[in-house]
């Protein structure tokens, strides 16, 4: 069973940052020479894996914490956590049959097992690899890893992408560099029957597609998708709805490239939902193949706000854009607000996020004394009013929501960075009115 919520078929590559920097949420990936960036990418933001310094790493195993995870509306899912071991850093993946209730493990390859030795790590290993799943049957873990030359100084990333067609039984690595793939696989999502992949092909990035049940790859005409010349890692999103579908390059200083797939299923140029108001990198999520919802901070990056912009936007606040024209046009309708004022808003590649149509839920940072909470602030009502429905616990480290998604219009997940060494998966089984800590 696939995916069937607004959410489904929206990928923005969900890795977990565990270094507190809030102005962008990728993974640290390699960046090809001339393309200057500031932090490393995927949603490729910096995945540091939630993990202890070096000095403290003993030859024994410590408790792994998730960094990514993917559901199915029928409580079927997987999560896919890192953790230091002897060899340095390694990856585990455990499946769940009953919405996060209880988990397996699943074993892995040795190949895949181990993803940096300890020369690679550094204060807080990167673990830079997502998982995903299009169905019960179908399923990739994929991102970047390091090299094995333990000697090197200043190592490559390679772009790596597993598969499985026995829902995690067995795991085949894919040759990317045959297929054209380097340094990084910036995100994935099915669609129709197919599973797409974003990934660098030298100086800009590239699309490719193959059939969800096979490993038949090849690289599919785009217009041009361009990296950014400074900021954070370049991030990649697919959104794909019914017949539809659009995808967005970027990164925290706002859209480098965006397109839609046609009628006659060409991948032709498309205007992002926030492109006239600062351009910012905000990924829309599709209720139907027509009717799309975002969140744009006015202004982006920037704080440019083009001529004839209607003067109730102002510079820095939040409102809710929708199309009913399957994103031809997106017009604004609501500001979002919390305790009654226009509030910052955490830059996640996976929010807005929306279990159903009318319901949005975005992540707001409010200040407590000397440290932040983190919100997940929702609306039912399209944007017109807000209530929040999680706030992460008060503590000196300021806890950070990573990733928010919906696998239905009930199951919905998210990943919380709790600690400076810990992370967390908490699922919401009512549409994300609640959530509860999954024990993974």
């Amino acid at each position: 069973m696939q995916p069937s919520g607004p959410d489904a078929g929206r990928s923005v590559g969900g890795h977990c940052d565990t270094e507190v920097v809030r102005t962008s949420t990728t993974t640290i990936g390699h960046i090809p020479s001339g393309v200057a960036v500031v932090l490393g990418a995927i949603l490729t933001i910096v995945l540091t894996l939630v993990g202890t310094p070096p000095a403290a790493v003993s030859a024994t195993n410590t408790s792994a914490s998730p960094v990514s995870a993917s559901f199915l509306p029928t409580g079927e899912g997987w999560v896919l956590s890192g953790y230091h071991c002897s060899k340095g850093l390694c990856i585990a993946v455990k499946r769940s049959t009953d919405d996060g209730q209880s988990w397996t493990s699943l074993a892995l390859p040795s190949g895949l097992r181990v993803v940096a030795k300890k020369a690679a790590g550094s204060y807080y290993p990167l673990v830079q690899l997502n998982i995903y799943f299009a169905d019960a049957q179908n399923g990739w873990i994929y991102g970047s890893t390091q090299p094995d030359d333990e000697t090197a100084t200043n190592p490559s990333y390679d772009a790596e992408i597993w598969s499985t067609h026995d829902g995690g039984a067995t795991w085949t690595e894919i040759d990317t560099k045959a297929h054209g793939m380097k340094y990084d696989v910036l995100t994935m999502a099915a669609g129709r029957g197919s599973i797409y992949a974003i990934s660098w092909r030298g100086q800009n990035l590239g699309l490719w597609r193959s059939s969800v049940a096979t490993d038949s790859w090849r690289r599919i005409s785009t217009p041009t998708l361009q990296s950014a010349a400074g900021g954070s890692g370049m991030e990649g999103a697919l959104v794909f709805k019914g017949a539809n579908g659009w995808l967005m390059v970027g990164n925290d200083r706002g859209v480098t490239a965006s397109a839609r797939e046609s009628s006659s299923g060409r991948w032709v140029k498309w205007t992002s939902p926030c492109a006239s108001v600062g351009g910012g990198f905000s990924v829309p999520v599709a209720n139907s193949a027509s009717a799309l919802v975002d969140v744009c901070t006015i202004g982006g990056f920037g704080g440019d706000v083009a001529p004839g912009t209607p003067h109730y936007l102002k510079l820095l606040s939040n409102w809710v854009f929708t199309s009913h024209n399957a994103g031809l046009i997106f017009q604004p309708t609501y500001r979002v607000t919390h305790v009654g004022s226009s509030a910052y808003i955490d830059w996640l590649d996976s929010l807005p996020a929306s279990p159903a149509s009318g319901s949005i839920l975005v992540a707001i940072s409010v200040d407590h004394g000397l440290s932040t909470i983190d919100h997940l602030d929702m609306s039912r009502d399209g944007g017109r009013t807000w209530t929040s429905v999680y706030a992460t616990p008060p503590t000196p480290f300021s806890p950070v929501i990573q990733f928010v998604t919906f696998a239905s219009s009930k199951l919905g997940y998210a990943i919380i960075q709790r600690a400076r060494t810990t992370a967390a998966l908490i699922i919401s089984l009512n549409g994300g009115l609640t959530w509860h800590t999954s024990t993974t």
